[in-house]
């Protein structure tokens, strides 16, 4: 009877050593991506900050969406 159960303890320690080495394999090749630091401006309207990618740039000055700029273009008038 021990050595049925020395057996099973050995098969289940195969088992976890193999899961264990397939998990460190698997995370190991991949890394979240990094995203590159945007540089954040200000609308020139309400204020509010954003990514440039995401801003609408319009004579030097930034805004968060074309309601604003639309806005800022009218006060000017």
């Amino acid at each position: 009877m021990t050595k049925y159960l020395l057996l099973i303890a050995l098969v289940i320690a195969v088992w976890w050593l193999w899961r264990h080495a397939r998990k460190s394999q698997a995370g190991a090749g991949t890394r979240p991506a990094q995203r590159e630091v945007e540089r954040m401006v200000q609308c020139a309207r309400c204020g509010v900050n954003q990514p440039v990618s995401e801003s609408i740039l319009d004579e030097g000055r930034y805004y968060c969406c074309a309601a604003h700029l639309r806005e800022a273009r009218s006060d000017d008038r």
